[in-house]
């Protein structure tokens, strides 16, 4: 079965997200840094959905989900970000969830998205 990229670096965050994608049957691969997404989402390995939190340490999550938009052409894609500030990208692939979120609701979301695929 193909993975969910969770690109976050809040530890806590990460650990509550990941353990709520796999209750809800899905694998979870995680990237606490915008490099480390960056180098699963122009790699090889199966994503039937990326979950991107805008402020990651090294990079803007906005680059993240360009590189996605590019390189995963048919992955639905969730921003997710603490500030009301507009996307700067934005498309039909992209959805997103305001933080503070409910983790239960992103999860469901998130495996709606998978099953659709």
């Amino acid at each position: 079965m193909p993975s969910v990229l969770l690109a976050e670096d809040e530890f806590l965050i990460r650990a509550v997200v990941v353990d709520a994608l796999n209750s809800a049957g899905l694998d979870c691969i995680e990237a606490a840094t915008g490099q480390a997404a960056l180098d699963v989402v122009t790699g090889t390995a199966p994503l039937a959905a990326i979950i991107v939190d805008i402020g990651l340490p090294d990079m803007s999550g906005e680059k993240v989900i360009e590189a996605a938009l590019r390189h995963r052409p048919d992955v639905p894609i969730i921003r997710c970000s603490g500030n009301n500030a507009p996307p700067s990208v934005t498309g039909p692939r992209i959805h997103v969830f305001a933080k503070p979120y409910s983790v239960e609701e992103l999860s469901r979301f998130v495996a709606s998205l998978v099953r659709k695929a």
